[in-house]
């Protein structure tokens, strides 16, 4: 059944949520808006592929490909992503969209600078919501919880 969340799944983002509870005094991003935000970025066609998402459950942060619309057909809490498989969107603590990304590349050859257009991500963002960005000039985060 698609769009069900099993028992086995909800233990897990129960625990998540206490997790999040214990951590953190507010939410700012809900699954929901994750969503929305990953639908937004994807609609607006702006370049932006690549960021930086730190777990709430991980200490330290990894780089993920966007999810486009395609990786939104599990269940509502999750998303499915390239480098984790499926993941619970409240387990996301933060995530940073770098304006340059530094792509491997192999054979020893020096990685390849990607700009990213976070003035259009920015734009895109704010016109489909009420988002909590925060642009620095090296990257666009988005605070998923707040300590």
């Amino acid at each position: 059944m698609a769009g069900t969340v099993t028992a086995r799944a909800r233990t897990g983002l129960d625990r998540l949520a206490a997790l999040a509870r214990r951590r953190f005094s507010h939410a700012l991003m809900s699954d929901t808006k994750w969503r929305r935000l990953f639908i937004a970025l994807e609609e607006a066609g702006v370049a932006v592929r690549w960021a930086s998402v730190k777990f709430i459950d991980v200490s330290d942060p990894k780089p993920m490909t966007l999810p486009t619309g395609r990786a939104l057909h599990p269940p509502r809490p999750y998303v499915d992503t390239l480098e984790f498989g499926p993941i619970e969107l409240r387990a996301i603590e933060w995530l940073k969209m770098p304006a340059v990304v530094l792509h491997p590349r192999g054979s020893g050859l020096p990685p390849r600078a990607i700009p990213q257009d976070l003035d259009g991500a920015e734009v895109a963002l704010a016109a489909r919501g009420r988002f909590p960005l925060e642009r620095g000039p090296e990257a666009l985060r988005v605070p998923g919880y707040r300590r």
